[in-house]
């Protein structure tokens, strides 16, 4: 069957598996475990063209509430929980607003936008074990969540419903310089902001600089922005383009970095750099899965020779 994804590759694969209920998951026993490919919405991976395995996903769609915290089924749209938070008071992923996707695929790499993280409202995750075939609810702190990193990263889960606890309390977070000059920029007082047009502003940074993959279809951020040892660079390097985190280390921008070597890739005619910001590529049709990773690859080789940088891709590559 044909599998959908926001890159616009044409992707085959063998087998599909959707997990509706929780009777479902019976069905994973007949399967090994190196032949089974969990999925989401696809909006954060890049797919070969014939996928020899199941895929498996997850379409739990239900959201309760209870007394401590908020139960979201891995396969509700991250957008509509967005909405939900909005109109239930719920407070704290506004930053997280226009991210594509679905929620059981957020807490895999820890998504973040705008000074937010999810991790820091993930109360615990109800999983699928693929290694002892058992149900698990795994705590905040063992899912091990760092700069878009968890322990889901293995393969070894399928998640089935994640658990949030949200601040009851409108604190916004303005940390972020891009979000705190779109307020000053269009007159919005912070002291009058709210969740929703906190929300709506996020909305429209993002639409500012990210194509809508239906119309142009992308992944998003190619590469996540290094965080290096800020002893090892001149202090002027990449000056305005970079921000000193704890312990001594500094983040990059990656789209700084790729603006800086852009006139030196060979870059294909199925692809290109989007104009308004340099971390997202954009299939112009029928792109492979091997035109983008070599210009991926081509990337990274070019940083690292010309900056002794290297570049981690952030989606996810699936070539099997």
């Amino acid at each position: 069957m044909l599998i959908p994804n926001s890159f616009g590759l044409t992707v085959k694969a063998k087998n599909f598996l959707s997990i509706d209920t929780f009777e479902d998951l019976s069905e994973l026993h007949s399967i090994k475990d190196n032949s089974i490919l969990i999925l989401g919405a696809c909006t954060n991976v890049i797919l070969n063209k014939d996928i020899d395995k199941t895929i498996v996903q997850v379409n739990f769609k239900d959201i309760k509430m209870y007394e401590d915290y908020l139960s979201v089924g891995g396969g509700v749209d991250w957008a509509d929980l967005i909405e939900y938070c909005l109109n239930n008071n719920l407070y704290g992923i506004e930053n997280l607003t226009h991210i594509p996707g679905s929620v059981g695929a957020a807490p895999v790499q820890n998504i973040g936008a705008y000074g937010v993280e999810v991790s820091s409202f993930i109360h615990s995750v109800e999983c699928f074990n693929l290694l002892t075939q058992q149900q698990e609810t795994i705590k905040r702190k063992e899912c091990k969540f760092e700069y878009r990193n968890s322990i889901f990263k293995s393969k070894n889960y399928i998640i089935l419903k994640v658990n949030f606890i949200f601040h009851k309390r409108f604190m916004p977070n303005l940390s972020y310089p891009a979000l705190a000059n779109y307020l000053i920029d269009n007159s919005i007082d912070k002291n009058s902001l709210t969740p929703q047009m906190l929300s709506d502003s996020v909305r429209n940074i993002r639409n500012s600089k990210l194509p809508d993959p239906r119309l142009e279809p992308n992944v998003g951020s190619i590469f996540k922005n290094p965080i290096v040892k800020t002893n090892d660079f001149d202090r002027n390097f990449l000056l305005g383009h970079r921000w000193d985190q704890d312990n001594g280390m500094t983040k990059l921008s990656a789209a700084r970095l790729i603006e800086l070597i852009k006139p030196e890739l060979s870059i294909p005619r199925t692809l290109r750099i989007y104009e308004y910001h340099s971390l997202v590529v954009i299939n112009n049709g029928k792109a492979s899965f091997d035109d983008i990773t070599n210009l991926l690859n081509q990337i990274g080789i070019k940083i690292f020779n010309k900056f002794n940088v290297e570049l981690e891709i952030e989606p996810e590559i699936i070539s099997i």
